[in-house]
């Protein structure tokens, strides 16, 4: 009797573990999609603002240029 009741509680261990892991397995994948949503978001604004400062650079070296054309030597 005592090892049915076993053999029973394992059961429903199982069956409940079984219940978890299908509402966790979804919630899961969406946390992993969501970090990853945020990670290129950043990475995009991070290579955005290195773009610009280059960006900044070069019209700066542009001007530079312009003005040394109009010295005269």
């Amino acid at each position: 009797m005592e090892t049915l009741r076993e053999e029973e509680v394992l059961r429903l261990e199982e069956a409940l573990l079984k219940k978890m892991e299908e509402r966790l397995t979804p919630l899961m994948e969406q946390a992993a999609r969501d970090a990853a949503r945020m990670a290129m978001q950043r990475l995009r604004l991070d290579m955005m603002a290195h773009i610009s400062r280059h960006e900044e650079t070069i019209q700066r070296l542009a001007k530079a240029a312009l003005a040394a054309e109009h010295i005269p030597r």
